[in-house]
């Protein structure tokens, strides 16, 4: 079975374990703060401005609440997307809404956002899908209101500014298996106000503050800390950053080639963007063909597959709690209905790659499309 995806591990993560282990240090120690100077200096910032977490999820729900967002807020954020944004949004007392994406790049735009603006909209997210940068500066410089960056897929990706996450001052990552680094779980937030950083500080670790005299509670907090072992997993991890990105370019370059000719595939230049990062290669599919047959077929022959991501206001969980634009999902809906995830995996060969698309033209071939 050629996999969707597979982490980067090997006897280096183990070594970074064992050393945290007979340490008997396990929560909030020296390889955190290491993990962190770490991701600070691949992201060209102070160290002091990253905050690592428990999740991705929950770094963003702390970069909301270094806004202060709450109940009777709104928080903009893309409809295509993974539900656990809206989820960070709705567990601060705020109103996700939900807006439309460019099919072509998978990411809100000036425009989408716009259109469900209100006087109670107080933060948008912007979230760089699968690596493909999202024009963060046009919404900065268009909008009145924070935008906070997810760039959860896309440790590496390049923009206008600084590479995602660092670009608007609040910026959140995530070490999900699926990410292009892993922690096991975990996250971090990068605050460029030392305000934000400060605070963000106090409020992973149940709103604790450090003083001469002892310890307070200025206010309550979460219990959003990393751990020392999930660290040293990502301290390793950070040390293969560059070879892992550039292992997963190198495999979408090689299914580049070999995807020119199947023109039941949909891939358009934000899908070869060339300063994005390769969280993972999202295609669309000819509407014509029936997309769970397609998944079925290459798992049959041996590719697992999947869909690209979920249109949130489609989910019985969330239809109740998001409000949707006004002015319609359409992007959002067809990238949600049609789109599918290809494996890429920096270890992958090209008889892997090989394997993957001899399989797709095959399954494509049985349900009658061209390619």
């Amino acid at each position: 079975m050629i996999r969707l995806t597979r982490p980067s591990i090997d006897d280096a993560e183990l070594a970074e374990l064992a050393r945290v282990l007979a340490s008997g240090q396990l929560v909030q120690g020296p390889a955190v703060a290491a993990f962190e100077s770490a991701l600070a200096e691949a992201l060209r910032v102070p160290p002091s401005t990253v905050v690592a977490c428990s999740t991705g999820t929950t770094a963003l729900q702390l970069a909301l609440a270094a806004l202060s967002v709450g109940p009777g807020d709104d928080v903009v954020l893309p409809d295509f997307v993974f539900p656990s944004v809206a989820s960070a949004v709705i567990y601060t007392g705020a109103t996700p809404v939900v807006c439309d994406v460019d099919p072509d790049s998978f990411n809100v735009t000036l425009e989408t956002v716009s259109a469900v603006m209100t006087k109670r909209t107080r933060a948008v997210i912007a979230v760089h899908q699968f690596g493909v940068p999202c024009d963060v500066q046009s919404l900065s410089g268009g909008l009145t209101c924070p935008v906070i960056e997810d760039a959860a897929c896309a440790l590496g990706t390049r923009g206008t500014t600084g590479y995602a996450g660092t670009q608007t001052g609040l910026g959140c990552f995530s070490f999900h298996p699926r990410k292009i680094i892993t922690t096991g779980e975990g996250g971090a937030v990068v605050a460029l106000d030392s305000g934000h950083s400060t605070r963000l500080r106090h409020l992973r670790q149940h709103g604790m503050r450090f003083g001469p005299s002892g310890v307070d509670f200025p206010e309550v907090g979460y219990a959003a800390r990393m751990s020392e072992l999930h660290a040293a997993v990502g301290l390793a991890q950070m040390r293969k950053l560059d070879a892992i990105v550039a292992g997963r370019a190198r495999a979408a370059e090689a299914y580049r080639a070999r995807l020119a000719s199947v023109t039941a595939i949909r891939t358009t230049p934000w899908t070869w963007h060339p300063d994005r990062v390769y969280q993972g290669l999202v295609v669309l599919l000819d509407p014509a063909l029936d997309r769970a047959r397609v998944i079925a077929g290459l798992r049959e022959r041996g590719v697992e597959s999947t869909i690209g991501t979920y249109a949130i206001h489609t989910q019985a969980g969330f239809r109740s709690v998001v409000r949707a634009s006004p002015s319609g999902l359409r992007g959002s809906r067809y990238a949600a209905d049609h789109s599918l995830t290809l494996p890429l995996r920096p270890d992958m060969t090209d008889d892997d790659i090989d394997q993957v698309c001899v399989a797709l033209r095959h399954v494509i071939d049985h349900h009658g499309a061209s390619v």
